[in-house]
């Protein structure tokens, strides 16, 4: 998203205050402020996507919401459950893979949000490849590991709501009950199943997707075309075994024996199998502020109202590291 140009900011120079112009934008934004807080809706549906990792269908099932739901808001391809919607929107929609680590205190603290949270299959998370990288191997079994040491404390709350991966593309009519059951104010416009008919998705949505095309399960069970693959990342990543069987993708561990005999690759993948301090930091800052934002609104303050100030900063940021 472009910045904002930035105006009504101190002048260079030695120069002090305001120039005429930032005064009469400053009053502008602040009456704007003043006339959307009396456009909030109380009844504000907040849906957040989180998946078990990257490459798991997230992109998928955010565009199939966006297409056959009435959707007020929908964020271009993604956005951290951090960012408010705009105000006066009745149902937002936003999506965020690696949320999952991020969403547990705003799920206690807004009871206008819900998180969709969808789960794939870690093997064949692992063998998928992106667009922008299609030569390599695009995630890795770290990614799964997080996710199954956050999903424990998220699972039996009545706002998160598993969708497996493989359920959504082989049947995604029975997915949309299931939400729409489980989700109030969800209002249908179109069936999943024809949502490649219907939607309109961003470049890199297209890029994630690889192409518009109806759900089928044609890469349910890659993983077994790549078995060097999948056992170089148990080797680095330990087994998931009793994970599978939790989420009934296996019956026990007997599939291990497919691995006899395979020789790991010294495959590498797009995305860092190691937590650096970007990453931690990034972590740090959505959780603070999608807490803030919670606590808000608990008090009946809506945060694009309180951070609005902060947006003229922030843009400055963003230019800078621009140019």
């Amino acid at each position: 998203m472009a910045a904002k140009p930035v105006t009504g900011y101190p002048a260079g120079n030695g120069e002090k205050g305001r120039d005429d112009t930032g005064v009469v934008v400053y009053g502008l934004r602040v009456a704007l402020c003043l006339t959307v807080f009396l456009r909030v809706s109380p009844n504000m549906l907040r849906i957040h996507i989180v998946g078990s990792g990257p490459r798991t269908g997230t992109t998928l099932l955010a565009e199939a919401m966006g297409a056959c739901f009435e959707i007020d808001e929908y964020c271009e391809h993604e956005a951290p459950v951090s960012r408010e919607p705009a105000l006066g929107a009745e149902v937002a929609l936003t999506k965020e893979p690696a949320d999952i680590s991020v969403v547990r205190w705003p799920l206690q603290l807004d009871p206008s949000l819900h998180v969709i949270c969808i789960v794939r299959d870690p093997r064949d998370s692992i063998v998928s490849v992106h667009r922008r990288a299609p030569d390599r191997y695009y995630s890795n079994l770290r990614f799964w590991k997080v996710f199954v040491r956050h999903f424990r404390y998220l699972e039996s709350h009545p706002r998160f709501h598993g969708v497996r991966y493989e359920d959504l593309v082989h049947n995604p009519d029975a997915i949309q009950e299931r939400l729409e059951r489980r989700v109030p104010g969800l209002v249908r416009r179109h069936a999943f199943s024809q949502f490649h008919e219907v939607a309109r998705p961003g470049e890199k949505s297209v890029r994630a997707l690889h192409r518009m095309r109806p759900m089928d399960s044609a890469s349910v069970g890659h993983w077994r075309d790549h078995l060097p693959r999948v056992k170089q990342q148990i080797l680095e990543h330990g087994e998931i075994s009793a994970d599978l069987v939790r989420f009934g993708y296996e019956a026990d561990s007997s599939w291990e024996a497919m691995l006899d005999g395979v020789e790991p690759g010294g495959f590498k993948s797009v995305l860092s199998a190691k937590r650096n301090w970007r990453m931690r930091a990034r972590r740090s800052l959505r959780l603070s502020r999608a807490v803030a934002n919670a606590l808000l609104k608990k008090v009946g303050l809506p945060p694009r109202v309180v951070f609005y100030p902060m947006d003229k900063p922030l843009d400055i940021v963003r230019q800078r590291r621009r140019r």
